[in-house]
């Protein structure tokens, strides 16, 4: 397996979480537009157009509901294939490294402050903890 693959299967779990995540501000926009419309209750009888703007909300949040516990169970998957690599590592700063930038999703910046390396050195370990799992695999 090439780094670059060994890139991949790690960023799988970045993308699906932040694929989630706007998936919960889908879902939140659809839950947010269904409070905002009201039904009109007359008890004139209505001919020709549909009435029902709540349906189509409604069933709108649904199918992302149901995409969002796909895609959830997709990420737990991705999340223990790239955990059973990173834990393979017996380096804890390659670990500590890997699963700051990985699991979290925060950018090489946020990563430098949260396991206190400089720049160059967080991406010299990263290169080096990708360079072992390729010897390993």
């Amino acid at each position: 397996m090439t780094i670059e693959e060994i890139k991949a299967k790690l960023k799988r779990y970045r993308f699906i979480a932040g694929e989630i995540s706007d998936l919960l501000d889908e879902r939140e926009r659809l839950r947010s537009l269904a409070e905002k419309i009201t039904p009109s209750l007359s008890f004139a009888p209505v001919h020709g157009a549909n009435t029902d703007k709540m349906a189509p909300v409604v069933a709108n949040l649904i199918e992302v509901e149901r995409y969002i516990e796909k895609r959830s169970k997709e990420l737990l998957r991705a999340r223990m294939e790239a955990e059973k690599l990173i834990d393979s590592l017996s380096d804890e700063r390659h670990r500590a490294v890997l699963k700051s930038y990985y699991f979290s999703r925060r950018s090489w910046e946020e990563c430098c402050v949260a396991v206190g390396y400089e720049w160059a050195q967080i991406h010299r370990i990263h290169s080096r903890a990708l360079y072992e799992l390729r010897k390993m695999i």
